[in-house]
């Protein structure tokens, strides 16, 4: 009787993930506020920004509340962070809700206990995306409503249909002092390879010259830029600090010391 009980909410919690995992990548798209309730002030320590940034690492198609796409509002979810009561450190969790104001889904409590108030919130809310990310989420296209004969999709990955290009273009070319090439195509060399950085709709792919793909280019990361922040992923989930310097290099910080990448004119 017991093994069936625990086979039976084994089940149970399973199939609950999963309805969750397909609901959230039915919606097409999640809006992010500029500033969380819990503060005085938008996007301070940087919460907001690092909200938008995991958000968009895990599987979300993500706009400022000021940037909302001309689409059907109850195609897109709507995020906040809360700040849980704590004796001790700092708490938060993310919530996404429906248009209609309907919670969706609530995260796993992040906690933290740094001392400086930038790293104790930046620190719960890295870790209350764990269970976020971990849903493998996948949005849909978004489909704008225009004033034009057909409904357009825009697809954030591909970015082939110019009368979405104010949508997902970065709109800002340098972000707290990083300066961020303009460029479509860059060249770069590290070690004695070679390397190409690629602008996106999000930020920039970086490519290794390689004799082992059909193109011979190898994804090997990509830059996220959104705001004030500036992350590279690598290709195994990997999440560093990066930055260009004014000469056009690109560095990526490591644990133990950056890897500089250098612009090749």
């Amino acid at each position: 009787m017991t093994r069936f009980l625990m086979l039976a909410i084994a089940f149970f919690l399973t199939t609950s993930v999963g309805a969750q995992t397909t609901n959230l990548s039915d919606y097409s798209y999640v809006v992010v506020p500029e500033q969380f309730s819990f503060f005085n002030e938008k996007d301070k320590y940087q919460v907001n920004s690092m909200t938008k940034f995991y958000l968009e690492k895990s599987g979300f198609n993500t706009y400022w509340s000021a940037d909302t796409p001309n689409a059907n509002r109850c195609d897109g979810l709507y995020a906040d962070v809360e700040k849980l009561s704590s004796i001790f450190g700092t708490k938060l969790q993310v919530v996404l809700k429906d248009c209609n104001n309907v919670e969706i889904y609530r995260s796993q409590e992040g906690k933290s206990k740094y001392k400086e108030f930038d790293k104790t919130y930046q620190d719960a809310l890295r870790k209350a995306f764990n269970s976020l990310e971990a849903m493998n989420v996948k949005q849909k296209n978004i489909v704008l409503l225009r004033n034009i004969p057909n409904s357009v999709v825009v697809s954030k990955e591909t970015n082939q249909n110019p009368v979405m290009e104010e949508l997902t273009k970065p709109k800002v070319s340098r972000v707290s002092g990083n300066l961020l090439p303009d460029a479509k195509f860059s060249n770069y060399a590290n070690s004695g390879k070679t390397f190409l950085l690629r602008k996106t709709a999000d930020g920039y792919s970086l490519y290794e010259e390689s004799t082992s793909t059909a193109d011979g280019l190898l994804l090997i990361g990509k830059i996220i830029v959104i705001e004030k922040v500036v992350k590279y992923i690598d290709t195994s989930g990997k999440v560093s600090e990066a930055s260009f310097d004014p000469s056009g290099n690109l560095i990526i910080e490591g644990d133990s010391s950056p890897t500089v990448y250098k612009s090749v004119n």
